[in-house]
């Protein structure tokens, strides 16, 4: 194995490691929300279950249909709250991918939206007509933009909003973050080294910054402006993927 390669291995291990620790702050809030179609389907099953014994006639035909279509929508949404689970817990392989950012953060978004209840902080998310494209790693970027997500809903205090946009401009894609962000952390300023860690840093922070080195691994950056005070605009660049021939 080549240097090139250890470092390569030490940059996967080090995107898992935060992703995974951006998984375990997620899971009690999403185990949280999933009791509660669980608990929808128990009830109308024992619903389902006590009209077997009436005598058929009158409503009970109408009930029973009524209580299947609860139960199976609250099946159906059940197994997208898996679904967003899983799809966040594939790893693939280091392959570059012609992607839309804007589904990719409206599905983080989603994923969140338990999280940031928990949190009493409101998440908006502007709607965007039509996709935007980028290309590169889909996995590892939208584990370093989860990461990101997820350490300024904790910084916010309670009661808070924030906006997400994903946008196109000449400059390439923009994600962007505002609201009542009280400071930015240093872990995503520039010149912060990913693998390079101070005294006392946290697990959070060492996230941050290996999120910061995929993003610029990317060809993009993350800028930071600070507007009234207790708020700030985060922006996440990514170069725009090239228009398809034919």
């Amino acid at each position: 194995m080549t240097d090139q390669d250890t470092i390569r291995a030490l940059e996967s291990d080090q995107r898992l490691a935060a992703h995974l620790r951006a998984l375990s702050r997620l899971a009690p809030a999403t185990a949280h929300d999933m009791r509660t179609p669980l608990h929808t389907v128990v009830l109308y099953l024992e619903l389902l279950r006590n009209t077997l014994s009436e005598t058929p006639g009158g409503d009970v035909k109408e009930r029973q249909d009524r209580y299947v279509e609860v139960i199976g929508s609250e099946l159906r949404r059940l197994e997208g709250m898996l679904d967003q689970i899983l799809d966040q817990l594939r790893v693939k392989d280091d392959a570059a991918e012609r992607f839309d950012l804007v589904k990719t953060v409206d599905d983080l978004g989603a994923l969140l939206d338990p999280y940031c209840r928990r949190g009493r902080v409101e998440l908006r998310r502007a709607p965007r007509d039509g996709p935007v494209f980028v290309e590169g790693n889909k996995d590892s970027l939208r584990q370093a933009l989860l990461h990101i997500l997820i350490t300024t809903v904790e910084a916010v205090p309670a009661d808070s909003e924030l906006t997400l946009s994903v946008s196109a401009e000449k400059r390439g894609a923009v994600v962007t973050l505002q609201g009542a962000l009280p400071a930015i952390p240093s872990a995503l300023h520039p010149g912060s080294q990913a693998g390079s860690y101070p005294a006392g840093t946290t697990g959070a922070e060492r996230g941050l910054r290996v999120a910061r080195r995929v993003v610029e691994q990317h060809g993009g950056s993350i800028d930071a402006r600070s507007g009234v005070p207790d708020a700030a605009t985060l922006e996440i660049r990514l170069p725009l993927a090239a228009a398809k021939i034919g």
